[in-house]
């Protein structure tokens, strides 16, 4: 194998990364609109990461690890979008974490906490969820 054959099974999808990157919008939108509890809402996010990881898996991708953290990152940055532009849906889908905004503030501050948290978080998870993927892979036989 060449040089320019390696280079190219190397290359991202980016087109991947950002269509697994529209999960933040869902879950922006469920968060704000509907509101999940903190027994549920860690779940649905596991289901999500464990659909990535089939999903990259399946596809045999060059870089999971590097695939599955952009992504998240993106996810997160999408997330914190969502909710910080419907805070105020968010706050009233959301009671169990009243007390936690009583202190925060409201409007741009606000929203740009939620986008900062979400983008933490999303690079915690992406880190997390890159390793198991990169396992997965290995398994595979990629």
């Amino acid at each position: 194998m060449d040089r320019r054959e390696r280079g190219s099974r190397r290359k991202l999808d980016v087109a991947l990364i950002g269509t697994l990157g529209l999960t933040g919008v869902a879950m922006g939108l469920l968060t704000a609109l509907v509101g999940l509890p903190p027994g549920v809402e860690p779940w649905v996010w596991m289901a999500a990461y464990a659909l990535w990881v089939v999903v990259i898996a399946g596809r045999r991708e060059a870089r999971p690890f590097v695939t599955v953290l952009l992504a998240s990152v993106v996810t997160g940055l999408l997330t914190g979008l969502v909710q910080g532009l419907l805070q105020q849906r968010y706050i009233a889908s959301n009671p169990w974490y009243a007390a936690d905004f009583a202190g925060l503030g409201s409007g741009l501050v606000l929203g740009l906490q939620f986008v900062g948290f979400g983008v933490v978080m999303g690079s915690l998870f992406g880190v997390a969820v890159g390793l198991v993927a990169v396992i997965v892979a290995r398994v595979r036989g990629r």
